[in-house]
This record gives structure tokens, C-alpha cells and sequence, in this order.
């Protein structure tokens, strides 16, 4: 079994970037890389991976492992925003053509099995009902003042009063790890199948799937 000093290992690795995504779908004619709402699917071609490195648990000096993990799925491109860039706020920057994005957080509280390992192929884990879970649909990213770029795609941060917003219903939150390969010898090419299923605050069920790579995000 794969300890989580040894993810933790690959992630400091590869902190090169947060976004080495390709853009590229499983099946460029007919996507899967996206999630499904009322029948209508929305495309999402970037997926990144975060860990929570403050051990914040209620144990003197903490356990020595991460309190929680998440998972996010855009069409868009994602950026750590620790820096809080031209005066941005918010813990994330967006590329401009972002208007589809899904965050999926995953606690130890909830998934006992995360207390000593990271997430394995084969398992489905309980995505949290209260800590900013969320799904968007149509959403809109403001441009800052001065511009910010990276790599000649610009960034902004989210307009919270724009598109869809899917909050966690009662139940019905999980998402399975179909398959993760983490490749130290050349972080880029690491790659993820998952499925999830969420339930939003008004009962509805979406369901997405992402196959490809991924990035990393250490928080």
C-alpha cells in the first residue's frame, strides 16, 4: 500500500506547477472528460489535486497526515493564488474562459481509510456536505486590474454572483478512484480515472468522470 509520505514525496516533486494540464479529452468527438445535470453536460478537460499540509486534527501535535484532500475538475485553468496577485482575493486564480468547475473535498474525518494512506485506485470516498463542496455551472471570471498572465493565458477570479451554483444536498456525495498513476520520474505525465456522483441542495443528481492528467496543488 502506498504510504502518504510517499504521495506527499511525489507532490513536492512536482510543484513545478499547478497547472500541467493538456486540455486534451479521452475522446476529442465525443467528450466524457465533464459531469451531467438535468441532462445537460458540461465539459471539463483540466482536473488538479490538492492536499491540506496542516495537520490540524485534534491530536497533541497532529498525526502526521493531512486532514483533508480535494479534487477539482474545470474547463478552465487553475492557479494558486497564496500570493493574493494585483491585490486578488480568494484562494484561487481562473483562467478567463473558465465557466465550469467542480470542487471536491474529501476529509479523514469522513473516510477513516484515509487516516494512514492517500487515495488508492479501487476505493470510493465520501465527499464532504459542509466544507464549500460545490459545482458550477456557466460561471464567469473577472479580469484583474493590472492584467495577470501566465504563460500568455490570463487570469481572474471568480464572480460569485454569476452562473449556477450546486451546493451539497444531505447525501449522496462520493467520488471513485478508478485509477492514479503517479509518476515521479516526470510528474506531468501522472494521470487519474475517477468518478462522481453529487447530490445539490435542491435533490438533483450529477455525475462526472474525468480520465487524464492532472495537476497539484499543495496547500
Amino acid at each position: 500500500m502506498k504510504k502518504i509520505n510517499t504521495i506527499l514525496l511525489f507532490l513536492a516533486l512536482s510543484i513545478v506547477s499547478c497547472d500541467e494540464n493538456d486540455d486534451m479529452q479521452t475522446d476529442p468527438v465525443n467528450p466524457t472528460d465533464g459531469f451531467t445535470h438535468n441532462s445537460i453536460f458540461f465539459e471539463t478537460s483540466n482536473a488538479y489535486f490538492e492536499i491540506d499540509q496542516d495537520d490540524d486534527d485534534p491530536i497533541i501535535g497532529g498525526d502526521g497526515f493531512p486532514d483533508n484532500y480535494s479534487f477539482f475538475f474545470s474547463n478552465g485553468r487553475m492557479f494558486d493564488n497564496d500570493a493574493n496577485v494585483n491585490g486578488s482575493n480568494g484562494d484561487f486564480l481562473f483562467s478567463l474562459n473558465t465557466t465550469s468547475w467542480v470542487f471536491l473535498n474529501i476529509e479523514v474525518s469522513d473516510n477513516p481509510s484515509l487516516s494512514n494512506s492517500g487515495p488508492l485506485p479501487g476505493n470510493t470516498y465520501i465527499v464532504s456536505s459542509v466544507n464549500d463542496s460545490v459545482i458550477l455551472e456557466d460561471g464567469q471570471i473577472d479580469a484583474l486590474s493590472p492584467a495577470y498572465f501566465i504563460n500568455n493565458i490570463e487570469y481572474g477570479t471568480g464572480n460569485e454572483t454569476a452562473g449556477i451554483i450546486n451546493t451539497p444536498g444531505a447525501s449522496g456525495l462520493s467520488i471513485t478512484i478508478n485509477a492514479i498513476n503517479l509518476d515521479n520520474t516526470n510528474p506531468t505525465t501522472s494521470t487519474i480515472d475517477a468518478n462522481y456522483t453529487f447530490m445539490n441542495q435542491n435533490g438533483e443528481i450529477i455525475t462526472g468522470h474525468y480520465e487524464g492528467t492532472f495537476g497539484v496543488i499543495l496547500d
